[in-house]
């Protein structure tokens, strides 16, 4: 009996994934339920649909819609010029990317009845270090904390700028959350939202 040989990475990069879509999804829900109750009660009935009141309805300031797990390794070069490594910094780090719901608008078509949010290209807002995951290579190196926590945290961020998989995902759960705040004001006008 033959035995298949499995791809660790692929596997690794899989159990990212997941872990990144759990994360998001954590995260959405979290945002709904602290966000949706208020809405209601920030347009009425009778009030006209307008941006600047779609704008008031998710007037919230800062939204993270994809969190991005990532174990890497950072190189710490001799100095700023060199191309020697001075050692390896191996690391675990939490990166959120979201955006500013202040910087999200929307073109109305009364006549349609339809509405589009134009969304801003959504960032990275936090990048958090785990401290008790990092490991050097060679051990115990001349490196102040201060400089290892931000060359890797600034590792984690190019990484996750460099993931085309996390923005997707944070586009994506943009819009959900977006779709499930001003689902109930826009049915109860007849509108309905249109993604570009």
């Amino acid at each position: 009996m033959r035995m298949k040989k499995i791809d660790t990475r692929k596997c690794k990069r899989f159990a990212k994934g997941v872990i990144c879509t759990i994360g998001s999804a954590a995260i959405l829900i979290v945002a709904i339920s602290f966000v949706a109750p208020s809405i209601n009660s920030r347009i009425k009935k009778d009030d006209i649909i307008t941006s600047a009141a779609l704008e008031k309805a998710i007037d919230i300031e800062q939204l993270s819609t994809a969190e991005f797990s990532y174990s890497g390794i950072a190189e710490k070069y001799k100095n700023e010029n060199s191309k020697e490594v001075d050692c390896y910094i191996a690391y675990d780090a939490k990166v959120k990317v979201g955006i500013q719901l202040s910087d999200i608008h929307f073109k109305i078509d009364e006549k349609e009845k339809t509405i589009k949010p134009v969304l801003p290209k959504p960032e990275i807002t936090v990048a958090s270090l785990d401290g008790g995951s990092l490991s050097y290579i060679p051990k115990n190196p001349d490196i102040p904390l201060k400089d290892v926590i931000e060359l890797c945290t600034e590792d984690a961020k190019q990484e996750a700028n460099q993931s085309e998989r996390l923005r997707l995902t944070a586009q994506e759960n943009l819009q959900s959350v977006i779709e499930a705040l001003l689902s109930p004001i826009l049915k109860q006008a007849g509108y309905q939202i249109i993604w570009q």
